[in-house]
């Protein structure tokens, strides 16, 4: 028997939360000419999820983050993380959990969505032009002198959300962004994703949303980025398959 979802709470956080999100929006484009985009987005953006995401009855919770060396956790080194998409609240709910303040590669039909493609060009995220080949390219070489510059980027290699929680097999392009720019990996697994807010259905479920974090890939330990990817899915799948 399949359970029922609640109506009444997510229509409201729905409603009064999109409310919000023009606000907080139209905060950050007034903050921006005088602390920059991203850091406008920065000083907002964490709050606002924050606030949704306890309307929503989400509670986020961050395991191993301790585990990583110094210089990952508190930002002079960068880092690309990579891990399964399992909802659509994953990119929001990371950027409000994951102390970094890492940028996502999003595809770039994402940039014409009203109020989500502003967010997303204000806080400076990587559009990847799918069927492109040259575009795509092109967006990896920048995404590459980002990370160098030492701007962590958050990258979900399957593509695309899972509709059962199953981990889809990994892309390669984050792997070569990694292995050109010469920074770790980092593996990470959500878990309660498909339980909070399942692909194919706008009503969320309270519950706890988790993220663990694994120990961190050198690619110099690898011989190329198809090599990197191979043991980044499977640091994946083994930390998927942890139970919480």
């Amino acid at each position: 028997m399949v359970p029922t979802r609640p109506f009444l709470r997510p229509a409201l956080v729905w409603i009064l939360g999109g409310v919000a999100l023009v606000l907080s929006v139209g905060l950050c484009f007034l903050l921006a000419p005088f602390l920059g985009g991203r850091r406008a987005f920065w000083r907002v953006a964490p709050w606002y999820i924050r606030g949704t995401a306890w309307a929503f009855g989400i509670r986020r919770q961050l395991v191993g983050w301790e585990g990583l060396p110094a210089a990952l956790r508190d930002g002079p080194q960068p880092a690309v993380f990579i891990g399964n998409h399992t909802s659509l609240f994953d990119p929001p709910l990371m950027i409000s959990t994951l102390p970094c303040q890492p940028v996502f590669i999003a595809k770039r039909e994402l940039a014409r969505v009203p109020v989500l493609g502003w967010v997303i060009w204000l806080a400076d995220f990587i559009f990847i032009e799918r069927g492109n080949r040259q575009a795509s390219t092109e967006s990896l070489q920048r995404a590459a002198q980002q990370i160098r510059s030492g701007q962590s980027i958050v990258a979900f290699p399957e593509g695309t959300r899972s509709r059962d929680g199953q981990l889809l097999p990994f892309k390669k392009g984050a792997f070569a962004l990694a292995h050109e720019a010469g920074v770790c990996v980092v593996p990470f697994a959500i878990h309660g994703g498909p339980e909070i807010l399942p692909k194919g259905t706008w009503r969320v479920k309270d519950g706890p949303y988790r993220i663990t974090v694994g120990d961190p890939l050198d690619p110099a330990d690898f011989q190329d980025a198809e090599a990197l990817r191979v043991a980044a899915e499977a640091a994946v799948r083994a930390l998927v398959a942890r139970v919480p």
